[in-house]
């Protein structure tokens, strides 16, 4: 029994640890790093609906392959962000990119409120994540909405306090 047992030690600690190990990201540094982009964003406070088959179905148990890039139709309804906060309305038709790194993807949640930082394309407004984080933070605190304010406004942006 003994040999039994540590021949599972073993064979389970010969197996290499698989996890992502990513940076600590958050709102306000996702606003900084749209500033930052040559391309243009637009940051909306609203409820985002899509189908949720278009998700991707990443995962280490199947083992199932996962595409990098997993876009689909989304809708996005709420207000878009100015200097005086939240206040231009938005109801729009977008194109959401879940991302995958190997088996881990980014996630999204039907019919949750989302803080989004939406790209703009040709073809509309593009929003992306990944499972580092990406440009959607679900179920924004209130917390995390008075400082992506303040970015706005120009009146303090520090990615380093913690906002999720």
């Amino acid at each position: 029994m003994r040999f039994l047992i540590a021949a599972v030690f073993t064979v389970f600690a010969a197996a290499p640890a698989l996890a992502l190990s990513c940076m600590p990201y958050n709102a306000v540094q996702a606003f900084l790093d749209a500033q930052e982009s040559p391309d243009d964003y637009l940051v909306v406070l609203g409820t985002l609906r899509f189908d949720k088959a278009d998700l991707p179905q990443g995962g280490l148990a199947g083992q199932t392959e996962t595409q990098p890039d997993n876009v689909f139709p989304a809708r996005l309804e709420g207000h878009s962000l100015a200097r005086r906060g939240f206040v231009l309305p938005f109801r729009e038709d977008i194109t959401a990119n879940v991302q995958c790194y190997g088996p881990w993807c980014g996630g999204l949640t039907d019919g949750e409120v989302y803080l989004a930082f939406l790209k703009r394309t040709d073809a509309g407004y593009l929003l992306e994540t990944n499972p580092c984080g990406g440009f959607a933070f679900g179920d924004p605190d209130p917390d995390m909405l008075s400082r992506v304010k303040a970015c706005m406004r120009g009146s303090g942006c520090d990615p380093e306090l913690p906002v999720r």
